[in-house]
C-alpha cells in the first residue's frame, strides 16, 4: 500500500509516497491551499466536493492536474509544461470561490432603470416589464433566491459562476442605453454616455 507521507519533509515543494521500497518523490507541489476548519472536502471521480454551511458544489478537473488531501491543506500539482501558469492561477481562484461560495455566499444587485420598469416573482418565475408589447417570463433557478426591492432585484447564491451568468442573461433583455441610461444596471455600473443630435438653427 503506498500513502501521503506524514512525517515534516526537509525539502519544500515536493510530494514524497511511502511504499516498502522506501519514500518515492513523485511530483513536485506547485500550490498549497490552506482550507477553513469548517468546510469538508472529497476529490472523487476528477472532481473536488466542497461542502460548508451554505451546501455542496464541485469542480471538475483533468488528468494532467493532481489534488492531493493533507490535515487541512489542498495540494495542487499541475503536470503539464505550456500555460502552467495560467491554469494554476485559474484553478488557485476557482478553488477560492467554491470555499467562499459554501461559508458565504454571493450577491449581486441588479437595478431597473426606466419609466414603467418592474419586476416581480409569480410561481417561481421572474416576471419582467421592459417596456416591450409582453412581459418577459424567466424560471428561477434552483441554486438561485431573489429578492425584490421596489426597482431593484438582489440575486442571492452559492455559485458565484452560475449566478453571474444567470445575472448577465437577465440583464441581456434590457441592457442600457447609451444617451439616457435607461435599461438593467448592475449596481456601481457606470455607463459612458452619448450626446443626442442637437437640432439644427
Amino acid at each position: 500500500m503506498i500513502k501521503l507521507l506524514k512525517k515534516n519533509i526537509e525539502i519544500k515543494n515536493k510530494i514524497f509516497f511511502k511504499s516498502y521500497l522506501g519514500n518515492i518523490q513523485v511530483f513536485f507541489i506547485d500550490k498549497t491551499i490552506k482550507i477553513p476548519k469548517n468546510i469538508k472536502i472529497e476529490i472523487k471521480n476528477q472532481n473536488i466536493y466542497f461542502e460548508g454551511l451554505l451546501g455542496k458544489l464541485s469542480l471538475n478537473f483533468t488528468d494532467e492536474i493532481y489534488f492531493f488531501l493533507k490535515k487541512n491543506q489542498l495540494i495542487l500539482v499541475i503536470n503539464l509544461q505550456k500555460n502552467k501558469k495560467s491554469i494554476l492561477n485559474l484553478y488557485n481562484k476557482l478553488i477560492k470561490i467554491k470555499i467562499k461560495g459554501v461559508l458565504q455566499g454571493f450577491k449581486l444587485n441588479l437595478i431597473l432603470k426606466g419609466i414603467g420598469f418592474k419586476a416581480y416573482i409569480e410561481a417561481n418565475n421572474l416576471v419582467l416589464k421592459l417596456g416591450y408589447s409582453h412581459n418577459i417570463i424567466v424560471n428561477i433557478p434552483e441554486n438561485i433566491k431573489i429578492i425584490n426591492q421596489s426597482n431593484n432585484l438582489i440575486f442571492n447564491s452559492i455559485d458565484f459562476i452560475y449566478l453571474t451568468q444567470f445575472v448577465h442573461y437577465i440583464k441581456s433583455f434590457k441592457k442600457p442605453e447609451p444617451y439616457k441610461g435607461k435599461g438593467l444596471l448592475l449596481k456601481n455600473e457606470k455607463i459612458l454616455k452619448k450626446e443626442g443630435k442637437k437640432s439644427k438653427k
